[in-house]
């Protein structure tokens, strides 16, 4: 087998790995193991109200399932119209909950709702808010963008705006917080004075390093005359630097993606480049292309200090600059169909020296600079090789030209 259709094989093979690959990742990882995509429930009710909230469930096996629904608080609050739901595989359906304001005490009341399948469990953050009639201002909470990530002994950063809706005329108000967890346990909590207004007032909450990762609300409380206002606000404690990167199966697929393929592209590349003969041929066409270069630079820098008029040596200044783009363009082209004559004598399999014979013929060729010369005895009238002692008496290494 020769060695350009070894190399195919590889490509081939390396495809075939990847397909694969791309097969059972498809299979195993694909798409999210939650029965619902809903993140978050948040509801307000009035005084003695009730609402009801439809959630889309989602068997995400392949098997059927029977999937067990429940909250873990919200006795007096909420109810489900079915405790449990029998999904077939990628089967969707509707769940209805019912919020009822029994307790008809207004505040923020935070849980979650759980939904139970044979391995997989959901736990769905529920906030809601019993609100009184007469409330008397709006609360504003907003995230600082510095604090977005919370960790165990780091910060929470908000950023608390107060609005009147009862027209009060109050400048200032006195607010209280907390923060609750899922369970409804208030783990922490702190009073604080607002302005009303436009102007907000950043709050800096300090998280105790015990505390444990996972979903807490912030609710801030404004009492007035006795109406209570309110707003709320869900955030996560996680461990500094943690990220989902690879719970995203779709992500995960991509990187290895990409890894397959960089990994084909190197060994395509080495492939490429490990011919010796034409590793030489590249390193002897570079050196050429230094050498013109090196040349040019010399002329321009002869032309700079000679006694011509200033206005004569900008002219041919000028001149060089676009002889340079023309030289480097013959140069390239003609090193792409030295390459390429290479390549085709290797096809011929013609011997060994043959090709070396013409290696050391074009290396030789470029220490003549031909293309340079033309275009310099278009500018001064005279050959390179006219120049050479005159470079010499300048004090510039002619060495690279006498090889």
């Amino acid at each position: 087998m020769s060695f350009k259709k070894k190399w195919w094989v590889l490509v081939i093979v390396l495809v075939i790995i990847l397909a694969g690959l791309f097969y059972f990742l498809r299979n195993n990882f694909s798409g999210s193991n939650d029965f619902s995509k809903t993140s978050l429930i948040r509801m307000n009710l009035p005084l003695g109200g009730e609402i009801n909230n439809t959630i889309k469930i989602t068997n995400p096996s392949k098997n059927q399932q029977i999937i067990k629904i429940s909250f873990n608080d919200f006795e007096g609050l909420a109810s489900l119209t079915q405790d449990e739901l029998i999904l077939e595989p990628k089967e969707t359906k509707n769940l209805i909950l019912n919020f009822k304001d029994e307790k008809k005490v207004p505040g923020v009341y935070v849980g979650k709702l759980i939904l139970q399948g044979a391995i997989e469990k959901d736990e769905i953050p529920i906030i809601l808010g019993v609100e009184d009639p007469n409330h008397a201002f709006a609360i504003i909470q907003t995230s600082i963008p510095q604090y977005d990530e919370v960790f165990p002994g780091g910060k929470l950063g908000l950023e608390l705006k107060v609005f009147d809706l009862s027209g009060s005329n109050v400048q200032t108000v006195k607010s209280s917080y907390v923060i609750k967890d899922l369970n409804d346990e208030t783990i922490l909590n702190g009073n604080s004075d607002l302005i009303v207004g436009t102007s907000g007032k950043t709050e800096i909450i300090n998280i105790p390093s015990e505390w444990a990762e996972g979903d807490y609300v912030f609710i801030s409380y404004v009492d007035y005359k006795g109406t209570l206002s309110f707003s709320s606000y869900l955030f996560s404690v996680s461990s500094p630097g943690k990220n989902d990167f690879f719970a995203n199966s779709s992500v995960f697929l991509i990187g290895v993606v990409v890894f397959v393929v960089l990994i084909l592209g190197l060994v395509i590349y080495f492939i490429n480049t490990r011919d010796s003969l034409l590793i030489q041929l590249r390193k002897q066409q570079e050196a050429e292309i230094k050498r013109n270069l090196k040349c040019i630079q010399i002329s321009k820098k002869a032309i700079t200090q000679s006694k011509e008029k200033p206005e004569k040596k900008k002219v041919k200044l000028e001149v060089l600059e676009k002889a340079k783009k023309n030289i480097i363009a013959r140069i390239k082209k003609k090193q792409a169909n030295q390459k390429k004559e290479i390549k085709n004598l290797k096809k011929t399999k013609v011997k060994k020296n043959i090709l070396n014979d013409k290696l050391s013929k074009w290396k030789n060729e470029g220490y003549k600079l031909y293309e340079t010369d033309d275009e310099i005895k278009k500018i001064t009238h005279k050959s390179v090789k006219d120049h050479v002692d005159e470079w010499k008496r300048q004090g510039y290494d002619t060495s690279f030209l006498e090889k």
